[in-house]
């Protein structure tokens, strides 16, 4: 277990300013979705650091195995204590988790690395709390969410009604996407890891597994 006066740094991977945004310097995980649900799923850790590594920041061209492969090469170099690596599925979940596999076993050595597919996008997994929207976004009740979120469509099959434009409706948004800072605060507002679970089991589940797999027992204790 991580002392508490130690910080343990966590390198996360992902797509987008929403999901992780960029930013190699080791920092507390308040910005992007991933990293601030990363450390909800660990207990709040007082001593996680993040160091956050968007895709257009990784190899321009490749498979999303040969992305894996060198997130968990470079996460190791640089001395991490583990990596989380997020992406959407964009509709097709089957292949796009066998990709992030391939690549996990590519990079030989079992540096803790803990893969994650929003299914059909990042989007899906906070609308599964109509709770932490309410709080997030500051509405007078708790809007009526969907109660399984990750059957709607990918943006890219439906640009009119996907999650991204579902969450933004219930803020009454005259656009089709919140701000990255409205998803944050989201995203920090989130207190019932159970809810999600239940209401996303396609992706957000299997990620949360792998964070309790791969990443938690840094700060519980458990061998990893």
């Amino acid at each position: 277990m991580a002392s508490p006066d130690k910080s343990v740094v966590v390198e996360v991977y992902g797509e987008g300013k929403t999901d992780v945004g960029h930013n190699p310097r080791p920092q507390r995980p308040t910005n992007g979705v991933v990293p601030i649900l990363l450390h909800t799923l660990c207990g709040r850790p007082r001593q996680m650091l993040v160091k956050r590594y968007g895709m257009p920041y990784m190899q321009q061209k490749g498979t999303f195995a040969q992305k894996v492969r060198f997130a968990k090469r470079q996460a190791r170099l640089n001395g991490a204590a583990a990596a989380a690596f997020v992406v959407d599925s964009d509709g097709d979940l089957p292949a796009r988790r066998d990709e992030m596999e391939k690549g996990r076993r590519m990079e030989p050595g079992d540096f803790p690395l803990a893969l994650g597919v929003a299914h059909p996008c990042i989007e899906a997994w906070l609308l599964a709390d109509a709770t932490a929207i309410r709080r997030g976004l500051d509405l007078s009740s708790n809007p009526a969410v969907p109660s399984e979120p990750e059957s709607l469509p990918a943006p890219c099959e439906d640009r009119r009604n996907n999650p991204k434009t579902g969450l933004a409706a219930l803020a009454g948004a005259a656009k089709r996407e919140l701000s990255v800072a409205d998803k944050e605060r989201i995203a920090a507002a989130m207190n019932d890891m159970a809810l999600v679970r239940a209401r996303c089991p396609l992706g957000f589940a299997p990620f949360a597994d792998e964070v309790d797999q791969h990443v938690h027992p840094l700060f519980s204790g458990r061998p990893v």
